[in-house]
């Protein structure tokens, strides 16, 4: 639950995101850089005109001189009190221009300024050049001004960073639609049109992977068809010889009837026999696994209470020599099903609970549609019950005969559950489709 509420990331949602915040920081960041360097360019203009007006004004001690705004003086003690109280020392490094300022706050426009240099003149004496603007307006004039202003800079920066998203929405949209034709293309692939050449995806990069998407599934297919021949092909051509090997093992049978058999020859018979009807049983459920899932499966009267006797019957030869008790409950119950398939998913279930089960009891049930079997073992340190399909190590190879049994049950819907608990293994299975 929990992961099909989990939110997939959006390659799409990211890269518009990224750019998105890329370009605000930017242009910011510009912004700021751009107000920096047009307040370092007024100051470097400004301490320009103090150097011209300190080389070309003679003063004297006590007797400052004023031009244009400026006041210019020999001594820090003759400039003005305003500007001694703002700085608590006089400048000591040449040609560097210190500011004081009044400021409300930060998006606000400063209401005085002040400031002051030392520069040597022609004659390497120190002078004292200072400059005081204030500002002249009431505050009530000045106020709407300055918020209106800044308005305006809140309101540039919206715009600017609106179209550049507009611009990137285009872009990405001109980007994103191929894209998006290339994995509806690939989606919409199957074993007919996988063989057509891709269409045009605009950029080569992208025509590029639908090539080798369209290779790769051509390998697969081809891959698929081969292993579905060989399945096809083995099977047909094995049905001959273990039919004969059965007829065979029949006839043999029925001779050594008239004489006496050793019990070495019984028992050498009986496996012959075993392993046939082993070998026919895997042979059928290839041969049934290789045909065509869009071919219709014929479907057949079933007496299902009547299959299960059956099957737990010629299947009891699995038990000889061990201490297993077998408890088959059955119901009269008939229905319309794959015959073949439904032979086949009993055969190999009832076959892996007989072979299992070294010591202890099997319960085969039938109640309805549902054919319910429980292996459990006894309470004996030697006993092993195989919790998982196809990994036990007496397993004689019909782990594969359960495997291709779950993928029956898969492809017609059937109900499947395993229940998997220490010293009981139960496989249940209603031959009627989930609805």
């Amino acid at each position: 639950m929990k992961s099909a509420m989990k939110i997939r990331p959006s390659l799409k949602l990211y890269f518009f995101i990224t750019m998105v915040l890329l370009g605000s920081v930017m242009t910011i960041g510009l912004s700021m850089l751009t107000v920096n360097y047009f307040i370092d360019g007024l100051d470097r203009g400004l301490n320009g005109v103090m150097r011209e007006l300190v080389m070309t004004t003679d003063v004297q001690d006590g007797h400052p001189a004023n031009f244009a705004d400026f006041q210019i003086a020999s001594r820090w003690q003759d400039t003005p009190v305003i500007i001694q109280q703002r700085f608590d020392s006089p400048p000591t490094e040449e040609n560097e221009l210190l500011k004081s300022k009044d400021q409300k706050s930060f998006f606000s426009l400063p209401t005085n300024l002040y400031f002051i240099a030392m520069i040597r003149n022609q004659a390497g004496e120190p002078r004292y050049i200072s400059k005081i603007m204030l500002d002249k307006f009431t505050p009530q004039h000045k106020a709407k001004p300055h918020l209106s202003r800044f308005y305006w800079i809140i309101i540039t920066a919206v715009l600017v960073i609106t179209m550049f998203a507009c611009l990137l929405i285009i872009l990405m949209r001109k980007v994103a639609k191929p894209v998006e034709s290339l994995r509806d293309w690939a989606k919409a692939l199957n074993h007919e049109n996988v063989q057509l050449p891709p269409p045009d995806f605009t950029y080569n990069e992208l025509n590029t992977l639908a090539t080798i998407i369209q290779s790769s599934l051509n390998s697969v297919n081809g891959s698929l068809a081969r292993e579905k021949n060989f399945l096809s092909y083995a099977s047909h051509e094995l049905r001959t010889p273990i039919s004969v090997i059965r007829s065979n093992v029949d006839l043999l049978r029925r001779l050594c009837g008239q004489t006496q058999m050793t019990e070495k020859q019984q028992i050498t018979l009986a496996r012959i026999e075993r392993a046939g009807l082993t070998m026919s049983d895997l042979t059928d459920t290839l041969l049934w696994l290789s045909h065509n899932d869009e071919q219709p499966v014929p479907m057949e009267r079933v007496q299902l209470d009547e299959k299960v006797q059956q099957l737990s019957s010629e299947l009891v030869y699995l038990l000889n020599s061990k201490e297993v008790e077998v408890n088959v409950q059955v119901d009269n119950f008939a229905f319309n099903t794959a015959r073949t398939a439904c032979h086949i998913v009993l055969s190999n279930l009832i076959r892996n609970a007989y072979q299992h089960t070294q010591q202890g009891l099997v319960d085969v049930i039938q109640t309805g549609s549902c054919v319910t079997i429980i292996n459990t073992a006894a309470q004996d340190e030697n006993t092993e019950i195989i919790p998982n399909l196809g990994k036990s190590t007496h397993s004689l190879g019909y782990g594969l005969g359960l495997q291709l049994s779950e993928k029956i049950i898969h492809r017609h819907g059937w109900q499947y559950e395993v229940i998997d608990q220490p010293g009981c293994y139960q496989v249940i299975v209603d031959f009627q489709a989930a609805k």
